[in-house]
């Protein structure tokens, strides 16, 4: 299970801090996040472990989970999209040491990311 392959919660929460450290000082991104960055930071966690199979999360549906509800109302465009892969796969290859996983999920990131293009677009342009 990818979970287990890339270290379980001590790592991914590594990795949810080492990446808001670049987003949190990125001119390109930091405008599009809240002044709360541990509220940010809680939620990337619980996501990357349900996205990985780790232990359930959440109990009920949650709209924390819905990348569509989440980011709708952003004004994300293709460069922040861009971006946000660009940081978080450099956080990944310094962060996680199996390069398959690591890989993995990249490719399960990136696929996420431009969703929430597609959302955020449809959703401004409608």
């Amino acid at each position: 299970m990818l979970y287990e392959d890339l270290g379980q919660k001590d790592v991914l929460e590594q990795l949810v801090t080492r990446f808001y450290n670049r987003v949190y000082t990125d001119d390109v991104l930091r405008p599009l996040f809240p002044p709360d960055r541990q509220r940010v930071e809680r939620a990337q966690v619980r996501f990357l472990i349900h996205l990985t199979g780790g232990p359930k999360q959440y109990d009920v549906y949650d709209e924390r989970m819905n990348l569509s509800m989440i980011h709708r109302l952003l004004p994300i465009k293709e460069i922040h999209a861009i971006r946000w892969i660009e940081l978080m796969t450099l956080t990944i290859e310094d962060t996680i040491e199996n390069a398959e996983a690591a890989t993995r999920l990249i490719e399960r990131l990136r696929i996420g990311a431009f969703n929430v293009l597609r959302i955020c677009d449809a959703h401004q342009n409608g």
